[in-house]
């Protein structure tokens, strides 16, 4: 499965230790070159790249396709713009914990998910124990990451209780 994500991913799983645990999962992570530019800021995007991230650097057809969407879809960015494309061109799926993304992926009937499943499949996969997940999802809300309360203290009871 390809995972196309933004650059909010990789600073919730670097601000909860997972980076490492992210890239075991059987998927293939990519990101447009945009995204590692410009917005990877507090996250070595060298190690990203190590660790397995696919830089994808698009095409001039592609950026004309970000101008359209952004005529469509105002709120988010270009830049982030750019990981619906990548996940169009590449069958992929949207990774992406931004709001105004996530819509404008929904309403182009594109997969979505955000650092919640990513967890989820870090669990399921047996990859890390629930308590380190609970741990870890701690650390991205100590460190300001905005998820929705419900399935946060949903998860945070299982996983606590375990």
């Amino acid at each position: 499965m390809v995972c196309v994500t933004d650059a909010n991913i990789w600073i919730d799983l670097h601000n909860a230790d997972l980076l490492d645990a992210a890239f075991e999962l059987d998927h293939t992570w990519r990101t447009p070159n945009i995204i590692v530019q410009d917005e990877v800021l507090t996250v070595d995007r060298d190690l990203l790249v190590d660790l397995g991230l696919d830089v994808r650097t698009l095409s001039g057809d592609e950026l004309n396709r970000i101008l359209t969407l952004n005529g469509q879809y105002p709120q988010p960015s270009p830049k982030d713009l750019s990981v619906l494309v990548v996940a169009d061109e590449d069958d992929g799926i949207v990774v992406s914990g931004d709001g105004p993304l996530r819509d404008a992926a929904e309403n182009e009937d594109m997969t979505v998910h955000g650092v919640l499943w990513v967890l989820d499949r870090l669990v399921n996969d047996e990859i890390i124990a629930e308590p380190r997940a609970a741990a870890a999802l701690n650390a991205m809300l100590q460190q300001g990451a905005r998820l929705p309360d419900a399935p946060v203290e949903n998860r945070l009871d299982d996983w606590q209780s375990s």
